[in-house]
């Protein structure tokens, strides 16, 4: 009685934490597409190429200090719309959701419309 107790709750304590952490990219596609797709036209797995990152760790890198070495970036590639983008998803404090999105973009979860 007490091990199917414990198994139930062991079962419903994973799906939660499953749906939490697809909460942060698909809160990361909402504000992907409401900012960056919407304002400069650019689908994810191209922003991905724009930002010449080859591992998830290069990445996570660019969001250090509030994003400033991912707007500088966009920048200095000529896409001013995406990086004032990412500034406006900075001061929502979005940072990681978008990351988490991105990450996901690396990965292969590409979701319609962002292909």
């Amino acid at each position: 009685m007490k091990l199917t107790k414990i198994l139930v709750a062991s079962a419903i304590g994973i799906s939660l934490t499953a749906s939490v952490a697809l909460a942060d990219y698909n809160k990361g596609f909402k504000y992907y597409t409401k900012y960056i797709k919407k304002k400069a036209h650019i689908k994810a797995p191209q922003f991905v190429k724009i930002l010449g990152v080859q591992s998830v760790d290069e990445l996570k890198a660019l969001f250090n200090d509030n994003a400033k070495p991912l707007i500088e970036k966009l920048k200095k590639s000529g896409h001013e719309k995406a990086a004032k983008a990412v500034e406006k998803i900075a001061k929502k404090k979005k940072l990681k959701d978008l990351e988490d999105f991105l990450v996901g973009i690396m990965q292969g979860k590409i979701p319609a419309g962002c292909s």
